[in-house]
């Protein structure tokens, strides 16, 4: 694949540049950088092996530990992860860019994964192709078990490929991946959603079953006027923008304001697309403080520096339409009351403060995604208060025999390369079982 046009952008080191921070790596014993990393990739390894000019080696060590290896070095919160545990820093020195040093040995690495060949292969079936249910794929195929990967989209990569949006994780980085993981030759079964009854034919035809589809159902909403046009939900947003970067969809008509509510990831990113589109004011409002507010630093300053605007400790109280659709909406300030829920500090209503109205033309509701918790319980799944899967911390099982899960079903929310590391969490536990080594072999 051609990387010209990214190194040209910045998105990924030019050579030279890569071999000069390499050489800033002191290669520690026990690197931290290394502890840090959800997957365990061995840092120190790879960027000496990149040092010597072994660009070749350094991209087989990363992917045998991250089989997304691109994708996690350019998307993943590095700076919360490996480059935050750079040693350097207690030096009062820039910690090496371990990120972009990924993600230009993993897309200049030329290698293609081939599965093992065993005599008796067993068959597990997948649900959910995105980074849990590749990483449970990709550790069984290399096994030599055979998977069938089941998915409601239509391609792999879940998410990923679907709402990040293309100035963080262009297009040809995910695909770069999968093109190495194709010669795993994993069967997948695009647009199937997998309904109870599907699951429990899965159940008894298959030898396990690994859960990885994520969160999949929106928060809902209450407040009057959510039914207008122009109230958008900000993951359709994203993956149509996502889809006009590639020429396959028209460009978001947002108006010349946009409201945003919601103080995440997604709606930081839905405040960036905008911005970047040429939509003159954007507001991202949200209940609680800066301080609350669950989206990372490095999306919250890029998103600043764009001339986002935002509203501490508001919410929206209704949308106004004309014609049917946004014309402005009411935006209700919040405060802080002695309660906490679920270890958070609690808000309400100001009564003290009527609602204020901001004229605007698109409001994108960013307000989180849940489990699907009637799915769930109609899967006689044992969940925990929150809703979610009770699993085995180190083999990632059940309450159900053979049926293991991994990825936001189960961390509610976390970053690429977690989920891709418990998918491959369980899929190694998986074969261990299967086995026969840890006291179960094939269907019983």
């Amino acid at each position: 694949m051609a990387i010209d046009h990214l190194v040209r952008s910045g998105m990924v080191l030019k050579t030279s540049h890569a071999l000069m921070d390499a050489s800033r790596c002191l290669g520690c014993h026990d690197a931290p950088c290394s502890q840090a990393c959800p997957v365990g990739l061995d840092v120190p390894s790879f960027i000496r092996r990149l040092h010597d000019g072994n660009l070749q080696g350094a991209g087989a060590l990363i992917y045998q530990s991250c089989p997304l290896g691109a994708t996690c070095g350019m998307a993943c919160p590095t700076g919360m992860l490996c480059e935050g545990a750079c040693v350097l820093q207690k030096a009062g020195q820039q910690a090496v860019h371990i990120g972009a040093l990924q993600t230009t040995v993993a897309l200049n690495y030329k290698g293609v994964e081939s599965a093992k060949l065993i005599e008796k292969p067993a068959r597990v079936a997948v649900i959910g192709a995105g980074p849990a249910g590749l990483g449970c794929a990709v550790a069984l195929r290399r096994h030599g078990h055979q998977v069938d990967l089941f998915d409601r989209q239509d391609q792999l990569a879940g998410l990923v490929d679907r709402v990040i949006p293309a100035y963080r994780l262009p297009a040809e980085i995910v695909a770069h991946d999968l093109q190495v993981l194709s010669g795993l030759k994993m069967n997948f079964f695009p647009g199937r959603e997998i309904t109870h009854r599907e699951f429990e034919t899965l159940r008894e035809s298959y030898d396990a079953v690994f859960l990885g589809v994520g969160m999949s159902d929106t928060q809902k909403v209450d407040f009057p006027g959510s039914e207008a046009a122009g109230v958008l939900d900000a993951l359709d947003f994203l993956h149509q923008a996502r889809l006009h970067t590639r020429e396959q969809a028209e460009k978001p008509d947002l108006g010349e304001t946009v409201v945003i509510l919601g103080g995440g990831n997604v709606a930081l990113d839905a405040a960036v697309v905008a911005k970047r589109s040429g939509t003159a004011e954007v507001v991202v409002i949200y209940r609680r403080s800066k301080q609350e507010m669950p989206g990372w630093d490095s999306e919250y300053l890029e998103a600043a520096r764009l001339g986002v605007e935002f509203r501490w400790l508001t919410t929206i109280a209704a949308v106004e339409q004309k014609d049917g659709k946004v014309s402005a909406v009411l935006i209700q300030k919040m405060r802080f009351v002695n309660e906490t829920r679920g270890g958070r500090r609690w808000v309400e209503a100001d009564p003290d403060l009527p609602p204020t109205r901001v004229p605007c033309q698109t409001v994108i509701l960013a307000l989180g995604q849940v489990v699907e918790r009637d799915w769930l319980v109609d899967l006689g799944l044992k969940l925990t208060p929150t809703g979610i899967p009770v699993v085995d911390p180190e083999t990632r099982q059940t309450s159900l025999p053979k049926v293991f899960a991994g990825g936001e079903l189960v961390n509610g929310g976390s970053t690429i390369v977690n989920s891709l590391h418990q998918g491959m969490q369980a899929g190694e536990s998986m074969n261990v079982m299967m086995s026969g080594k840890g006291g179960w072999h094939g269907k019983s």
